[in-house]
């Protein structure tokens, strides 16, 4: 949660945001108008109008406060001699943020910070770019917004693909189950017995 706390980190350290602002409030300055973010315009109103309230009172005391901010002579000087006798009988709220849409890529808000009292011919001409730009934004967001999206025409494919028929039973060559099978030699009659030369035992009893 951040309760009570005002200002914005925009994920820098404190160094960075210092020289962030500073760099912003001198750009301003030189240009009474700059394009930024919408976040970093709003931190910009904290810092830098406390700058031009001291340039009313043109003083040694407040160059020193606001030269140790700025850290820019050219800057110092024209916020003394120039800024400050036109805001002198301004009380607050020198500064204007006009928003112009949303940054491509990161789509962030973004705004024209403006000093309130400008001089007439510097200020029409800015005015007339800023609503050109204004205008442009509008009418690409108008532009997004209308288009309709473009449908694609997809070719319907069959999904079952014909698939030629192949016969499942393939002729197979009939081969002869009964093999030829070679005649075996007829078995060879056992050989007769040798004739003993000698008459059996048993005949001599018989005869």
């Amino acid at each position: 949660m951040r309760h009570r706390k005002l200002s914005r980190r925009f994920s820098r350290t404190s160094s960075h945001r210092i020289a962030m602002m500073r760099n912003l409030s001198i750009s301003l300055i030189e240009h009474e108008v700059i394009k930024t973010t919408v976040e970093k315009g709003k931190e910009l109103r904290r810092f830098f109008e406390p700058l031009i309230t001291r340039a009313k009172e043109d003083n040694l005391h407040n160059r020193r406060l606001v030269i140790s901010e700025l850290n820019s002579k050219e800057a110092v000087t024209k916020l003394f001699s120039d800024l400050g006798p036109r805001f002198k009988e301004t009380n607050g709220g020198y500064l204007r943020l006009i928003k112009a849409g949303f940054r491509e890529g990161d789509k962030a808000d973004i705004c024209f910070v403006e000093l309130t009292c400008r001089e007439a011919e510097t200020e029409l001409a800015d005015e007339a770019v800023i609503e050109e730009k204004v205008e442009k934004d509008l009418e690409d967001k108008v532009s997004a917004k209308t288009k309709e999206p473009e449908t694609e025409e997809v070719e319907a494919k069959p999904e079952t693909e014909e698939v030629e028929a192949k016969p499942e039973t393939e002729e197979v060559e009939a081969k002869p189950e009964t093999e030829e099978v070679e005649a075996k030699e007829p078995e060879k009659e056992p050989k007769a017995k040798k004739e003993k030369s000698k008459e059996s035992w048993w005949s001599r009893f018989f005869k």
